[in-house]
C-alpha cells in the first residue's frame, strides 16, 4: 500500500513538475518586465534631472568667484591683523624700554647731584601757614 502510495505521487509529480516550471519562468519574465520598467522610469528621471544639474553647475560657478574674493580678502585682513599685532608690540616694547632708560638717566642725574639727600617729597602747603 505505501509502495503504490509512492509510486502514485512520483506520477503526479513528474506531470506537475513541468507546470510549475512553467509558471515559474512565467512569474520570472513578469518580474524582469517589471524590473526593465523601472530602470526606463529611472533613466527617464535621471534624464530630466541633467538640465536642473546644469543649472545648479552654473550658478555655483557664479557663485564661485565672489567666495575666491572673499578668501582673499580675509587672508589680506590675516596679514594685516598680524602685521599690525607686531607693530604694536614693537611700540610698547620700545616705550618700555624707553621708560626704563629714562628712569635710569633720572636716578644716576639725582645720584650724581649733592643735594640728593636734602630732596624732599611735595607737599602742598597748608592754608593756615599761608595766612
Amino acid at each position: 500500500m505505501l509502495d503504490t502510495l509512492l509510486l502514485d505521487l512520483g506520477s503526479v509529480c513528474r506531470q506537475l513538475l513541468p507546470i510549475l516550471g512553467s509558471l515559474a519562468l512565467i512569474y520570472l519574465c513578469i518580474l524582469l518586465k517589471h524590473a526593465w520598467t523601472l530602470l526606463d522610469s529611472i533613466t527617464v528621471t535621471v534624464k530630466n534631472l541633467d538640465p536642473a544639474v546644469k543649472n545648479v553647475n552654473l550658478s555655483l560657478d557664479k557663485a564661485q568667484a565672489p567666495l575666491d574674493t572673499v578668501v582673499k580678502y580675509s587672508h589680506t585682513l590675516d596679514e594685516v591683523h598680524d602685521r599690525a599685532m607686531e607693530g604694536v608690540q614693537k611700540i610698547a616694547d620700545e616705550a618700555a624700554e624707553s621708560i626704563t632708560r629714562v628712569k635710569d638717566l633720572v636716578s644716576e642725574t639725582l645720584a650724581n647731584s649733592d643735594g640728593y639727600d636734602a630732596v624732599m617729597p611735595y607737599e602742598e602747603p597748608n592754608e593756615e601757614e599761608e595766612a
